[in-house]
């Protein structure tokens, strides 16, 4: 099982061959067979992960909370829409062609590797940046820049003699 944090950036290369980035090497064990679940809408990322995490945890999951109705149309859109990967000695995976203009992606494109506890998610970087300002405007809620307004009236303040305070 996949246990990491963090981001990094890559590229998918003209064969379509994604690369896990350096930092992300050892994140799943070399003998697990791999899972990418092609994106759910448009201009959402491609879910790489272990294939016991997709079949044991996610699908059984969902599969126990759905209907008997809904249960043969969530076997559907589980296994029709992933494909199993074996990254190369290098980490190289292919990344389906049929799914490109859903994801936003393009040959040569460069990506974002997001990682969760137990998943990655891999993203177009143009659509990535374009989602994280669409979700959180220009700044960040973890945007610890310092507030120069704030920063020259507490300069301000400082600099008053003490009489006017």
């Amino acid at each position: 099982m996949a246990r990491n944090r963090g981001s990094a950036e890559g590229t998918m290369d003209q064969k379509c061959r994604a690369g896990l980035p350096a930092k992300f090497a050892g994140m799943f064990p070399e003998d697990e067979d791999l899972v990418l679940w092609e994106p759910q809408g448009n201009n959402q990322p491609y879910l790489l992960l272990t294939s016991e995490e997709y079949f044991d945890e996610v699908l059984d999951r969902e599969y126990a909370m759905a209907d008997k109705a809904e249960r043969q149309d969530l076997l559907r859109d589980a296994l029709g829409h992933m494909e199993s990967v074996k990254p190369d000695a290098a980490g190289r995976f292919v990344i389906p062609e049929k799914y490109h203009a859903k994801a936003g992606f393009d040959r040569g494109a460069r990506l974002f590797f997001l990682t969760n506890r137990t998943y990655i998610e891999i993203w177009p970087l143009a659509v990535w940046r374009l989602w994280e300002n669409n979700r959180r405007g220009a700044v960040s809620r973890f945007d610890y820049t310092p507030d120069p307004v704030r920063i020259a009236a507490l300069d301000t303040l400082e600099a008053a003699p003490e009489a006017q305070r």
